[in-house]
């Protein structure tokens, strides 16, 4: 009996507690559905248009192992990704063997970022919990605090994967930045599965300008599920290697 008050008092409270790296998360959404174990072996690399949004500007770059291949020095190589170099700030939300993918979209006075990361994730609650985390802390392309309570998402094409939005008021987002105004509050909708974290959000200039709202969360939720099912593709050995990644030449990232 008293088990299964415990166990009723869990399911009513909704808060599930994870520790991963650096971060310690509480969450208020209710238990996470499933994710389909399919999601794995996938990477991401940014679609030319998310649907009226066309791309200007991305980072693609692999900071796992695979990028040793075809490096000047294989052996130098490895002990920068998996000593000197190691991917941190990455393996903390829960990727290993990541790789970043970042881009900027335009439609009009609205800019859509994308802040992804793919590779190998064994907990892709604890890695949608983390980036929301990290977003919070200032230490993505987004750059804000995180206000309100989360929602979970399911568009079209999502199926078997975690998405939830939440809004956040933002003083940086990619190259989006307002500087000395007042911050503006976006959604940000987060999915995750067992290869692929992405954070996705929209930045209406009028919103900087003269306080505008800007996309609901929904309309937010259906540009990242867009992304998903257009960006995603099967990774396969030799797809990245040192300088290249999926045809693209590794690029430097944003300044932030």
């Amino acid at each position: 009996m008293r088990g299964s008050s415990i166990r009723r008092l869990r399911a009513l409270t909704g808060v599930a507690l994870a520790l991963t790296g650096s971060y310690v998360l509480v969450s208020s959404v209710p238990p996470q559905q499933s994710v389909d174990r399919a999601t794995k072996g996938y990477m991401l690399t940014p679609a030319e248009s998310v649907g009226h949004y066309r791309k200007f500007s991305e980072h693609l770059q692999d900071l796992s192992t695979r990028e040793c291949e075809g490096a000047p020095s294989n052996a130098d190589c490895y002990v920068g990704r998996t000593e000197v170099g190691r991917p941190v700030r990455e393996e903390a939300i829960g990727v290993e063997e990541p790789a970043v993918a970042q881009a900027q979209y335009q439609y009009g006075r609205r800019t859509l970022l994308v802040d992804s990361l793919w590779g190998t994730i064994a907990d892709p609650a604890t890695a949608l919990e983390n980036l929301f985390r990290a977003i919070d802390d200032g230490d993505q392309a987004f750059s804000g605090k995180l206000v309100g309570s989360r929602v979970r998402f399911t568009p079209a094409g999502t199926d078997g994967v975690l998405m939830e939005c939440q809004d956040a008021d933002l003083k940086r987002m990619g190259s989006v930045k307002t500087r000395s105004a007042p911050a503006i509050r976006v959604p940000i909708c987060v999915l995750a599965d067992y290869s692929i974290v992405a954070a996705v959000a929209v930045a209406d200039s009028h919103q900087i300008r003269n306080g505008s709202p800007g996309l609901t969360r929904s309309e937010v939720a259906d540009l990242a599920a867009d992304l998903y099912t257009s960006s995603r593709t099967k990774y396969w050995h030799g797809v990245c290697t040192w300088l290249y990644c999926n045809g693209k030449r590794n690029e430097q990232p944003y300044d932030y």
